[in-house]
């Protein structure tokens, strides 16, 4: 039995072995894949590990890293959510005490908690830090019965802080522990990011996790450093895309600099020449390169030639815009966000409607799932540590406004439609399909009450007659038998 798990163990241990060589030799080499070039990464300039400070320095720098982070975060806080406790159905029963109490407090949190969201998209993760009344250290755990004597009056602030100024500095390695593989304790150091400079002292200082609301956004193991960056899967499209923009820029400059081409027969008298430009003859060519700085710093300086020619070298740039939009395209799928909402372009009205209704998609699924969950986890520490009550109910809801719902445009014309069927029914068979306040519904217009009662259907007779009951089957002109008939007996 012992030989059996000591060849076991040492088996396990090869195969861990093998895997780290693996891993290390594929470090080593870029990290594309590519076996017939190891190195495409190297030679396409891109970097073989990520780290905070480039994907930082890409939403600060680079145009369309730094409109994708905002037009997400902007998109999905286009407006705050509305709490309140109990299951949505409750919701229709008016505000309660712990409603009012907790929509109160949320105002005061709202742009932090947006800020921490912004920060959580450019880094693995973010936090929130949570500032208090209560006369204990930053390091200290939160008391629950000191913080419930001033409610809400206890929290002073909320403070959102990038992924570079908060790390772990203690792990839980209990494993008979509840928060085994979670932080005992983190390190904040109060200093701006990234070549940032306020002026303000910097510090480092320990703080309990009752203190730290973690966003880690694409973390299901609930790992802190497992967060996704928003620019993670397109970065190297981003380095490309400034390849593409920044070359064109860089061959028109080249083409406006007026870069200039001397070109001398064998008749040129070079100490002549020199004389003219006030250098020596050896200092010749440096008086040349002096005449053209002088003509390319103003609009009316002359050049000096003898038995030659002055040519201006340039070239035709080619057009970057296929490659740029390429590069464009393939970066918004990796978000996800159209190419028009990223980079306000519109290129038909249906494209258009498609590319919105995607782009709400988007926005709602990340409202109704990690921003859902992030309210909640900021409410839930919240009554833990007595800021507030917790909820009656013991549950809450957390509803956001329907960002696919049709605008008011669309609701008009979709009434406008109804009120056509509504008109063609009538005509067709004396009775409207579509009744008057379902059409004002539509129009998200309020009902009458003059308009619910039941009208009896039109009596449908012959236009010519006046008759009122049609005479049987379609293209008969006799009228039916009945007691007021007056057609012959017999017929």
């Amino acid at each position: 039995m012992s030989n059996n798990i000591d060849i076991k163990a040492l088996s396990m241990a090869v195969n861990s072995l093998a895997i780290e060589r693996a891993r290390m030799m594929n470090i080593s080499f870029g990290k594309s894949g590519n076996t017939k070039r190891t190195r495409i990464y190297q030679e396409f300039g891109y970097p073989e590990n990520l780290t905070f400070d480039e994907y930082y320095n890409a939403y600060e720098r680079n145009a369309v890293a730094g409109a994708a982070i905002k037009r997400m975060v902007e998109g999905c806080w286009e407006d705050y959510p509305e709490v309140f406790d109990g299951e949505k159905s409750q919701d229709s029963k008016g505000e309660t005490p712990w409603d009012k109490a907790t929509k109160k407090l949320l105002k005061r949190c709202w742009k932090q908690i947006k800020d921490a969201d912004r920060r959580n998209l450019v880094g693995r993760y973010s936090a929130l830090l949570i500032q208090l009344r209560d006369n204990s250290q930053w390091s200290e755990p939160i008391v629950a019965t000191t913080i419930g004597s001033l409610k809400e009056k206890a929290l002073i602030r909320l403070i959102p802080v990038w992924e570079s100024q908060l790390d772990v500095s203690d792990w839980d390695t209990d494993p008979l522990s509840e928060n085994y593989g979670q932080p005992k304790m983190y390190s904040y150091t109060e200093l701006p990011v990234e070549g940032q400079y306020s002026g303000a002292p910097s510090r480092q200082v320990n703080i309990h996790p009752d203190r730290v609301i973690i966003l880690a956004e694409g973390s299901e193991d609930g790992t802190l450093t497992s967060g996704v960056p928003l620019l993670r899967a397109g970065f190297n499209k981003l380095l490309d895309i400034e390849k593409t923009s920044g070359g064109a820029a860089e061959g028109f400059l080249k083409n406006a600099s007026r870069q200039l081409n001397y070109e001398f027969d064998k008749d040129t008298n070079f100490k002549t020449l020199a004389a003219a430009l006030g250098v020596p003859p050896d200092g010749l060519a440096d008086g040349l390169d002096e005449q053209v700085k002088r003509l390319n710093n103003s609009t009316d300086s002359a050049a000096f030639m003898q038995s030659g020619k002055a040519t201006v070298l340039s070239v035709t740039p080619g057009d970057p815009e296929p490659t740029w939009r390429t590069l464009i395209n393939e970066f918004c799928s990796t978000i996800p966000m159209p190419f028009k909402v990223l980079m306000g372009m519109q290129t038909g009205e249906r494209a258009s409607s498609e590319d919105a209704k995607d782009w709400a998609k988007t926005r709602m699924s990340r409202r109704n799932g990690f921003l859902s969950d992030l309210i909640e986890t900021v409410l839930t520490r919240f009554w833990t540590i007595g800021i507030i009550d917790e909820p009656p109910t013991g549950e809450i809801t957390i509803s956001w406004s329907d960002l696919l719902a049709p605008s008011k445009a669309e609701k008009i014309a979709d009434a406008d439609k109804m009120a056509d069927v509504a008109v063609k029914t009538q005509n067709a068979f004396g009775r409207s399909a579509i009744k008057e306040n379902e059409i004002r519904a539509a129009a998200e217009l309020p009902t009458l009450p003059e308009y619910e009662i039941e009208l009896p259907p039109l009596p449908i007779g012959d236009p010519l007659t006046d008759d009122k009951q049609t005479s049987g089957p379609a293209g008969d002109t006799k009228k039916q038998s009945g007691p007021n008939s007056k057609q012959p007996p017999g017929k």
